[in-house]
């Protein structure tokens, strides 16, 4: 009996053991992700072009200070891929999340105005909470 007890304990540990080493990333979630601002990793449009996603499901992005479209819309989080759709529903970009960093997938997103984005391209997150940076809103 003791044995037997012995031996169910050491399976459940290292079942436990096994299942906290299994590599797997945690699941990002939109509380992971909102309220702050993603910058491009390249050259925006005369500034930075950058994405801010709102607690709320809205988002506003910019692709620099010479851009004359200011991008109000939603956001939402679809399993790893985050969707942003423009309000005048002219744009619908898709980024998957990689370390709380979007990237750009090219495949079924529209584009945006000015700047040509490539897939696999990065938008970082800036460290700064939305409403801290001192952003140019058109």
């Amino acid at each position: 009996m003791m044995k037997c007890r012995l031996f169910s304990a050491l399976l459940l540990l290292f079942t436990l053991m096994a299942a906290g080493c299994s590599g797997q990333p945690a699941a990002v979630t939109a509380d992971d992700l909102a309220d702050q601002v993603y910058i491009y990793e390249k050259e925006g449009f005369g500034s930075d072009f950058y994405i801010a996603l709102n607690s709320d499901g809205s988002m506003r992005c910019s692709e620099g200070a010479l851009s004359s479209y200011f991008g109000l819309g939603t956001w939402k989080l679809d399993g790893d891929t985050v969707i942003l759709t423009t309000d005048d529903e002219k744009f619908v970009n898709r980024f998957a999340v990689e370390d709380r960093t979007l990237v750009y997938q090219s495949a079924d997103s529209t584009g945006f105005m000015y700047l040509t984005v490539s897939d696999g391209e990065k938008f970082l997150p800036s460290g700064a909470p939305v409403g801290s940076l001192d952003i140019d809103e058109g």
